[in-house]
This record gives C-alpha cells, structure tokens and sequence, in this order.
C-alpha cells in the first residue's frame, strides 16, 4: 500500500465491453435476482437485532399461528390449516432475538462513520489477503479487517482514481490517492457487484486530479 505500490490505471486501460448475448443477459438477471435475496437476508437479520420490533412480530407470528390451528374446529374442511399454523406458531416461540453486533457499531461510533460498505479482501503486500470493510469518515476512509484493526487509512480528501474491473473471475476495486494507492479483490457469484456496491459508496470522495496545463508540459520536456 506504499506509493507507486501499483501502476497508475485510466479508463482508457479498462477491457472492452463484450458482445451481450440472450444467455449472458438471462444469467445477468439470475444472478441478479440472486444477488437482490442475498441482500435481503441481513436485512432480515438486522430487523432481527431489533430486540423491540423483533418481539412485537413474535406476538403477531404467534397469534397467526394459533388461529390457524383452531380454525378447523370451526370450518370442517379447514384442516389444512393446521399444520401451518403450527409451523408459525413453533417459529415464534423458536426465533428470538439475535446479538447485535457491538464490535461494528463501537467503531462506527467511534470513528463517526456516516457509511459501511463491504471491501472485499485487501490484496497487502508481502502478506495474506484479509476480509475488509470501508468505514467513511468526513476525513478518512478506514479501511478496518474482522477485529477492527485498521489495514489501510485513506484520505478522503485526497482520493483521485476509483476503478473497479474484472481480473480473471474475480473483480478488483481499485483505489488511487495522491500518496498511494490500493486494490481490494471480490470473488464469487456476486464478485461484479460488490465490487460495484463498493465504487458507488466511494464514488462522491473522487477529487481527479488536474490536468497538467499544456505550458508545463512543454518546460518540462525542455
């Protein structure tokens, strides 16, 4: 994560588009119908860590469940029912409440981080790849592993080059600052789009840097 640690990058250098076919677009919305549930289930599991709102859903998972396992003994042909209700009542009492994740959210308290986004595996010189997250700052991008160790700390002020591109089946996020840069690596099925989920949550920090003016060029080659 030194300076000049990797060769500067343009939109110029990115691969060319391929052609788009019938079945590369339907495997496109599988993966992103996919991707959209994956997304869904820690939502699931962050109104889950809601202790309050969590147990009011209990008592009303509950109270279905029990209706539809006497509703039988009033319509005779309503046994089907039943086992349903049954179902729904034994999640209730099955399901409570999850832990809620101090460790995230004392950093983000502690940093004042107004943004989490996931940062893939940081590709660190001389080392492992290590699972990552952004924590956005007024001033700084933290770049923190599991234990909340920073690995990277990114001015925000000062970040002039966000690209995110395939490299062989994974997608690397790279990130450009006047003192150095960094890339970060995703893999798997939604590879594409975390890497993209990433660039967009870092894309307002972008300050490109200015051009070199025409006059400066010119003293410099003489």
């Amino acid at each position: 994560m030194n300076e000049n640690s990797h060769p500067p990058l343009f939109p110029g250098d990115l691969p060319p588009a391929e052609a788009v076919s019938s079945l590369s677009r339907f495997r496109d919305a599988f993966a992103d119908s996919l991707f959209q549930a994956s997304v869904g289930f820690p939502k699931l599991l962050a109104f889950r860590s809601t202790p309050g709102a969590w147990t009011i859903f209990r008592i009303l998972l509950g109270a279905a469940g029990a209706a539809l396992v006497v509703l039988p003994l009033s319509l005779w042909n309503a046994w089907a029912f039943a086992p349903v209700g049954l179902v729904l009542f034994l999640l209730a009492v099955l399901l409570p409440p999850l832990r809620q994740d101090r460790g995230t959210a004392k950093a983000i308290q502690q940093l004042g981080a107004y943004l989490v986004l996931d940062g893939g595996r940081a590709l660190l010189p001389a080392a492992e790849p290590v699972q990552v997250k952004f924590y956005l700052t007024a001033t700084r991008v933290w770049v923190l592993d599991a234990e909340l160790r920073p690995v990277v700390v990114i001015p925000a002020n000062e970040i002039t080059l966000l690209t995110a591109f395939p490299s062989h089946s994974d997608w690397l996020l790279r990130v450009n600052w006047k003192s150095g840069s960094a890339e970060f690596t995703f893999s798997g099925l939604f590879a594409e789009r975390r890497a993209r989920l990433a660039e967009e949550g870092l894309l307002h920090l972008v300050h490109p840097a200015e051009p070199v003016p025409l006059k400066a060029r010119a003293a410099g080659a003489s």
